[in-house]
């Protein structure tokens, strides 16, 4: 019988050994990339976490300071300034580029994810930086993707599509106020980058930085128009039309609902369901109509 040679025999039961490690280092694998998927699915757009209220706090600073960015950036920084600039940009648009993914991987429908409004206003606003790694200044489509960081100002949005936000649960009235005032601010702040952007060019004494584009936008939306600064450019006049209609749409819009919710509030108390936690009940009522537990005898009117 022929008997095995006592190196052959150390070679394989090293190669088993090694296997038993890869097979080992794969599953610890695979279990860490199961919990980070497990967190993040837990508390990204979770506010009743602390991790959750971390994480979207962080990316709400962020997200501000992206759009101060941009905003430093109509000055035209030189020299060690625009380097500064481009590297603080890049950092930040790398930490959106990792949310986008992240969002995209937890994402339970990942085609319906990809395709909702929130994901392609992430997707626009980080391409310009993105592009800027490839020589396109010749092209004209390269000017209008810069543009596309104007949308940063629309994921402010995602913060309060709920009532539970970063900032607390709000009731339907501050909930209503706070669009508001984000409406507000999202057309004064895309009108002025797009006014800055046509208008720099033909008229630069004017529109020489996005803040002069800013006060002409809020001077024009609140229909006081002094008159000292006005577009020159046929593209700059139709962007300002734009404005003024959006303006008169979506504010008096977003008034009736806020109206709506007062008057319908008048008639409710608070009381608040110790079984499901709703807060607002008719005058009369004795049952949550949401769960059925009775609710406290004790009301307060809203005012």
């Amino acid at each position: 019988m022929k008997k095995r040679s006592p190196r052959k025999s150390s070679l394989k039961r090293m190669q088993q050994d090694e296997d038993v490690i890869d097979k080992r280092l794969l599953k610890d694998e695979d279990r860490l990339i199961r919990k980070v998927e497990k967190y993040l699915h837990l508390h990204m757009d979770n506010y009743e976490t602390s991790h959750g209220r971390r994480i979207e706090g962080t990316l709400f600073l962020l997200n501000m300071l992206a759009v101060v960015l941009f905003m430093v950036d109509t000055f035209n920084p030189t020299g060690t300034a625009k380097t500064i600039f481009f590297i603080s940009e890049l950092s930040l648009v790398s930490v959106f580029v990792v949310e986008y993914i992240a969002r995209l991987w937890v994402a339970q429908h990942k085609l319906r994810h990809a395709i909702s409004m929130y994901s392609i206003i992430d997707l626009l606003s980080i391409l310009p930086v993105l592009v800027s790694f490839v020589n396109l200044t010749f092209f004209r489509i390269f000017r209008i993707l810069r543009l596309f960081r104007l949308l940063r100002v629309l994921r402010f949005q995602r913060m309060f599509k709920a009532k539970n936000t970063l900032f607390g649960n709000l009731s339907d009235t501050q909930i209503v106020v706070v669009r508001i005032v984000l409406t507000v601010f999202t057309i004064i702040f895309v009108s002025s980058g797009l006014i800055w952007a046509i208008e720099n060019k033909v008229n630069p004494g004017a529109f020489g930085n996005i803040f002069n584009a800013l006060y002409f936008s809020v001077v024009t939306l609140s229909t006081v128009g002094y008159g000292d600064i006005t577009p020159l450019s046929p593209w700059g006049k139709l962007v300002t039309v734009g404005m003024i209609l959006s303006g008169i749409a979506l504010i008096p819009w977003q008034l009736g609902k806020l109206v709506k919710i007062v008057v319908l509030s008048s008639g409710k108390t608070k009381r608040k369901c110790t079984k499901c936690g709703l807060l607002d009940h008719d005058l009369d009522a004795k049952f949550c109509k949401q769960c059925g537990k009775k609710v406290p005898v004790k009301i307060s009117k809203v005012i």
